[in-house]
């Protein structure tokens, strides 16, 4: 796919502000608003559209693709933009911003929620809690509903429900020929299949129908800030938790860095049911050396906000992730937490950035053969990730490269880790990689495992000139295949 040049932006531009519907935008770099109009969530992230257009419609996408693709001009699509690759922009080309189509609504007799291309999980959570529902969804609510499903969703209500992919119930899209579909189980199953974890290599979605499970009491949960010298205890109570696993609860803890030379181990903690039970279950972290509790009852949709502050956005941002085997071991935690450590001393300027450790229990995941979706990461572990933040230009390659090389070296330890635990079928088969976690520049193989092959087979057929090319490489260079 090419740019466009400068001579043709503006003939392009008004071709579509002649095409699409009352109420789209178009937007070039003679507008007042383009550059608010870049703006992404890692200002690390931004690209020079040629031209922005925010769609009100279904067929106002449709026309948009077929003007780009008959003039070769590279896509991006853009929802809550909190990609650190910068797979929701494009230098020069054409970006769909999706920031007009929010709309949710939900249906609470038969449990369903149907939520708009670009609404933000803050849309979905608030509208499902007004009838006393929750759909599985991100923990930070400030991100898009197209990414974080697309490419397989994790969150509080996982070890109930599963991913949020398997509450996707149906899909509406844009397919790189321009046309209108529907895709479910019954409908384009193949398309659904490929949708589920590998969909933003496939179209641009217009809407998601989502199960929604009943949510008509308080959860208990919140953040937790305990002394960076209790670590051995939190592993040990970590392990304990995921062997428990209790598919009412998640866990998600890490390292924060409170300056460039102070440090403490960040927890948040969720519980589906009643208080007593609850801090039972946590005990063994609430009795540690605590400089901050901030957990009680609450509504459920206030969970997905306790992340916001630390993930806020207007900072240069690279994410990475990998994989770990329970029990984690100790010494790789603390190596973990050593080579961060050494980073922030090293570039103080990164002192906003966290690294974390998922104990998601994951059975009912397991429930679900590695097979019934793209998504191939199921499997008895769980994943790490290194949220990167600093200000500085300058610091962008040092701090890229050490979020690449921390998470080979973490998945080196997975394999590792691996041939040794006693796992096996859909356990085994599981890759250890979370695209959604900016696997860009990962190979298909290793996103998708043995899905892989199926996928290559229906990109020929939904999208042979690579279109959407921003998503999992699913197309080799150079081979067409």
């Amino acid at each position: 796919m090419a740019t466009i040049t400068d001579t043709k932006i503006e003939s392009l531009a008004n071709t579509l502000r002649k095409e699409l519907s009352h109420g789209a935008t178009v937007i070039t770099s003679k507008s007042e608003e383009y550059h608010e109009s870049i703006v992404r969530w890692s200002s690390a992230a931004e690209k020079r559209a040629a031209i922005i257009v925010f769609p009100v419609c279904a067929e106002d996408v449709s026309n948009v693709i077929k003007l780009a693709t008959s003039n070769r001009i590279e896509i991006a699509v853009c929802g809550g933009g909190h990609s650190t690759s910068g797979s929701s922009s494009t230098e020069g080309g054409i970006c769909i911003d999706m920031s007009k189509l929010r709309k949710v609504s939900v249906d609470p007799k038969a449990k369903i929620v149907v939520a708009e291309g670009g609404a933000l999980w803050v849309d979905v959570d608030k509208a499902a809690a007004e009838h006393e529902l929750a759909v599985v969804g991100g923990t930070v609510n400030t991100t898009g509903v197209g990414g974080l499903t697309l490419g397989g969703g994790y969150g509080y209500l996982v070890g109930e429900h599963g991913l949020v992919i398997d509450n996707l119930l149906e899909v509406q899209m844009v397919l790189a020929d321009g046309n209108i579909v529907i895709a479910s189980r019954h409908r384009e199953p193949k398309l659904f299949w490929a949708v589920r974890g590998a969909g933003a290599s496939f179209g641009v979605v217009l809407s998601f129908t989502f199960r929604a499970h009943e949510m008509n009491r308080p959860v208990w949960g919140g953040t937790l800030a305990i002394d960076i010298g209790e670590i051995d205890k939190v592993v040990e109570f970590a392990n304990f938790f995921l062997e428990k696993s209790d598919p009412k609860s998640a866990l998600i803890w890490g390292f924060k860095a409170l300056s460039a030379n102070t440090f403490c181990i960040v927890a948040a903690v969720f519980y589906n049911g009643p208080e007593p039970l609850a801090t039972d279950l946590f005990s063994g972290l609430i009795g540690l050396k605590l400089h901050e509790n901030f957990t009680g009852n609450r509504l459920y949709w206030t969970m997905n906000t306790l992340l916001n502050e630390d993930l806020k956005a207007g900072s240069r941002r690279s994410m990475k992730g990998s994989a770990f085997i329970s029990p984690l071991d100790l010494k790789f935690a603390k190596t973990c937490f050593e080579d961060f450590r050494n980073l922030i001393q090293k570039i103080p300027d990164a002192s906003m950035s966290i690294m974390v450790f998922e104990f998601l229990p994951f059975w009912k995941l397991l429930s679900f053969s590695q097979d019934c979706t793209a998504f191939a990461n199921r499997g008895a572990y769980g994943n790490l990730l290194w949220i990167m933040g600093w200000t500085k230009a300058e610091h962008d390659k040092e701090i890229r490269q050490w979020t690449q090389d921390m998470s080979s070296k973490s998945h080196q330890e997975f394999e590792k880790s691996r041939m040794t635990a006693r796992i096996g079928g859909v356990m085994a088969d599981g890759v250890g990689e979370y695209f959604n976690y900016d696997g860009i520049g990962v190979g298909g193989t290793q996103v998708f495992g043995d899905n892989f092959a199926q996928l290559q087979n229906l990109k020929k057929k939904y999208d042979p000139n690579n279109v959407f090319s921003k998503g999992p490489q699913l197309v080799f260079p150079n081979t067409g295949a």
